[in-house]
């Protein structure tokens, strides 16, 4: 059988962000038609992964131009490797330079699409930032990280908790913490396992969920059936949030058979994405391109 090669036209891009005196680059590609769309999607991997690595970013990328929109998907300081000692509030500058990057090209409209940790970065991005340009926010498995490190530590993660508050005041947050506490260091793993931190906080479902309740843009929602990371129900997981939501509109689907990465159901999640997107146009009234 002939081995199917997949090639799209774009750009390759790097996005410089300085900090510290220092200039952080993030990497990422940019998918465009012949004619600029009017909506940009931006997407916003989760943890270990990357701006490319994923059969669902692949099949977006095969998909959007045919569809009327151009995409951005771009590594977040959290990218690979760096997930283990990742500042979860460096999210909010690297949103905010993906979004200058699309402006700077003359994009004015904007569709967040997050997956799994990229979610909470796109919800206490726009809870945060309340951009105008942001139409929309696409949420792929928001899962609860701190319901998680819960499960993965076991009896033990009181300790572990205490553990990494010690390092931490002692200025040894970089600390590698145990398999069992995601091997990730003190100072990263109290953002998730710490229930007053941020981001163990924004989807914390049994939590009061106020940096989502700020979100007032429209929201979609997409879970798969088979989700493996989940502590509660799937179904239980969309009526907390659809409760919680103060979206202008709300909509929410369950992918049968899908799993955490949504695998072998690319094609109809992407589907599902697209037409939400292609909805938001048509109630502005608008073309895409």
């Amino acid at each position: 059988m002939k081995e199917e090669r997949r090639m799209w036209p774009g750009h390759l891009v790097s996005i410089p962000i300085a900090k510290a005196g220092k200039t952080v680059w993030l990497d990422g590609f940019l998918r465009t038609g012949a004619q600029r769309a009017k909506t940009l999607l931006i997407f916003v991997h989760g943890m270990h992964s990357n701006f490319y690595r994923s059969h669902l970013k692949k099949e977006l990328l095969s998909r959007c131009v045919r569809a009327g929109y151009d995409l951005f998907s771009f590594n977040n300081r959290g990218a690979e490797a760096q997930v283990v000692d990742e500042r979860f509030e460096d999210c909010l500058g690297d949103l905010d330079a993906a979004l200058a990057f699309g402006r700077a090209r003359g994009y004015r409209r904007f569709i967040l699409i997050g997956h799994s940790t990229g979610c909470q970065k796109i919800t206490w991005y726009q809870a945060r930032r309340r951009d105008p340009g942001v139409n929309g926010l696409v949420l792929l498995a928001p899962g609860d990280d701190y319901a998680i490190a819960q499960r993965d530590a076991g009896r033990s993660f009181n300790r572990w908790v205490k553990r990494a508050h010690h390092l931490v005041e002692e200025g040894r947050g970089d600390t590698l913490m145990p398999p069992q506490c995601l091997g990730f260091s003190a100072r990263r793993y109290l953002s998730v396992a710490d229930p007053t931190r941020t981001e163990a906080k924004i989807f914390n479902y049994e939590g009061q969920l106020t940096h989502f309740s700020r979100v007032t843009c429209p929201i979609l929602l997409l879970f798969g059936s088979a989700e493996e990371y989940s502590c509660l129900p799937v179904e239980t997981m969309h009526a907390i949030l659809r409760k919680a939501s103060r979206s202008i509109r709300f909509e929410d689907h369950i992918i049968p058979g899908a799993d955490h990465g949504f695998h072998g159901c690319e094609a109809e999640t992407t589907r599902r994405i697209l037409t939400w997107s292609d909805s938001l146009n048509r109630r502005r009234g608008e073309a895409k391109r």
